[in-house]
């Protein structure tokens, strides 16, 4: 399980006379679908739409699931990388901004060209097939923004689908 504290959300609001206000204030738990020594994530808040509603009352991390955006709204979640873990190479169709806070990963995209993501870079990622690697002796993690894009049209005219490949076996 991560060394990193689980992430402590506080949440904001409205009375009913219209004063704000603190409406929430908590840590919340980490989610390792893949067991305790691979990634783990924490979703914070899900939009189904934007412009987003600003009185609708939230229940942050009401869910415990791989945090996806619905299609036309967006996931603010943490992930958080064991030491020397890498993920699968994957897609999803949806434009993420992932914002490392603590540690370092590597981001590899197809055509293997790698770079260092360090404490306060950020990536901009756009539909395409990656993995993450963390080649450091720490855990890391990472604030991430998904918003749901559009389906990925190549000039082909070949749409390009949401993919996992697992991770090779080690020896």
């Amino acid at each position: 399980m991560s060394t990193i504290p689980p992430p402590r959300t506080v949440v904001t609001s409205h009375s009913a006379s219209d004063t704000a206000i603190i409406s929430s204030d908590s840590q919340l738990p980490v989610f390792h679908p893949f067991g305790p020594s691979a990634s783990g994530f924490t979703t914070i808040h899900t939009l189904p739409s934007l412009p987003a509603s600003l009185i609708t009352p939230i229940n942050p991390n009401a869910e415990q699931s791989i945090p996806r955006p619905p299609p036309a709204g967006l996931v603010v979640c943490t992930a958080d990388y064991p030491p020397h873990y890498v993920t699968p190479t994957h897609r999803t169709i949806t434009c993420d901004y992932m914002i490392v806070m603590k540690g370092e990963l590597v981001l590899r995209v197809d055509e293997g060209k790698e770079t260092v993501l360090k404490e306060g870079d950020i990536c901009v990622q756009r539909g395409t097939m990656h993995t993450w690697e963390n080649r450091t002796d720490e855990w890391c993690r990472c604030v991430c923004v998904m918003a749901g894009g559009e389906k990925i049209i190549m000039a082909d005219g070949q749409a390009l689908e949401q993919s996992y490949t697992p991770p090779k076996p080690r020896n």
